[in-house]
């Protein structure tokens, strides 16, 4: 690995972005260490154009000068590549991975006719009735 360390935004799947960290760069220099090896492997590939300069808050020098931008890199989670913003390319995960995000989000509920009301539900709705009925007696209208 490199001493260079670049700015990576890890984008989720709600299009979201969770992480905006520094990541050291690969000793080629082509690739990202997020996290490399074991089953979160994820180490995506840059070029030329998968970076966004970024404005900082201030100018270089505090009345005058030019303002300081930072390269920052944009990646989905999990994806081989960096989005590509000359081409609009963005590499998204393998199929299995794919599939097993899916799996473990509420599509697997899509279909299915009985909806499981837990008791949280429940105590959330009672206290918002009786919030209601109180807002409704201080106004005045259950007099």
């Amino acid at each position: 690995m490199t001493d260079e360390n670049v700015f990576l935004a890890i984008i989720d799947k709600d299009l979201k972005i969770r992480t905006l960290k520094k990541y050291p760069l690969s000793k080629n220099g082509q690739q990202i260490h997020v996290v490399s090896g074991g089953e979160g492997h994820f180490m995506p590939q840059i070029s030329n154009t998968s970076y966004l300069e970024v404005p900082l808050g201030a100018k270089k020098f505090i009345l005058f000068g030019v303002r300081a931008f930072r390269r920052v890199y944009f990646a989905m989670n999990k994806a081989t590549k960096c989005i590509d913003f000359a081409s609009g390319d963005v590499a998204l995960p393998s199929p299995e991975e794919l599939k097993k995000a899916i799996g473990s989000t509420m599509l697997g509920q899509i279909g299915k006719d009985k909806v499981e009301v837990t008791w949280r539900d429940w105590a959330i709705l009672i206290l918002s009735f009786l919030t209601f009925l109180i807002v409704l007696n201080m106004s005045g209208m259950l007099r």
